[in-house]
């Protein structure tokens, strides 16, 4: 009779280890949104772009603007084609300091076309559209400066390189778009 009673013991051990102990998942649990192909896209763009940046970089991203989008894109330069703007935080030095590199596309690579320092704590702001309604498009920057406020440092794409149009301070959410 011990006998029996081990065999059945041993045999539902084994099936116990084989079956596995975990509780099966709910449905809600295994179910994950659709992933467009264009935030694919994003993704693997965003991941080539970080790999440009300085070793100890970290990406900032905007508390205002596009919820979850660390790079903006737009056309800088007037061909028809995208560029990409990530700012940063480079942490190679002694403090650190925040930057905006303007990235543009040749032959599926990209490259880093230029680069502006930026001011404060944070990014507030990051967007490429047509400001001032001319027909190019610019960078608009807004930056957390503390218990002093925030400043806005608008930028156009000029002679192969980002040049400072103005700057601004503001308090309030900005509304540029």
């Amino acid at each position: 009779m011990p006998s029996k009673f081990i065999r059945i013991g041993a045999m539902l051990t084994i099936l116990w280890l084989l079956g596995g102990c975990g509780v099966p998942a709910t449905p809600l649990d295994t179910i994950k949104p659709p992933v467009s192909e264009a935030n694919m896209q994003r993704y693997k763009i965003s991941q080539e772009l970080i790999k440009l940046l300085p070793e100890k970089a970290q990406l900032l991203a905007p508390i205002q603007g596009q919820e979850g989008h660390d790079i903006s894109f737009g056309d800088m330069d007037g061909d028809g084609i995208d560029e990409a703007v990530v700012v940063y935080e480079d942490n190679e030095n002694i403090g650190n300091t925040l930057k905006a590199a303007l990235f543009k596309q040749h032959n599926e690579t990209w490259q880093k076309i230029s680069e502006v320092n930026g001011y404060g704590y944070g990014l507030e702001y990051a967007g490429i559209f047509d400001i001032d309604h001319d027909g190019n498009n610019e960078l608009a920057l807004g930056w957390s400066l503390g218990d002093a406020g925030k400043g806005l440092d608008v930028y156009r794409y000029s002679e192969d390189k980002l040049k400072l149009l103005s700057k601004k301070a503001f308090h309030d959410k900005l509304y540029l778009e």
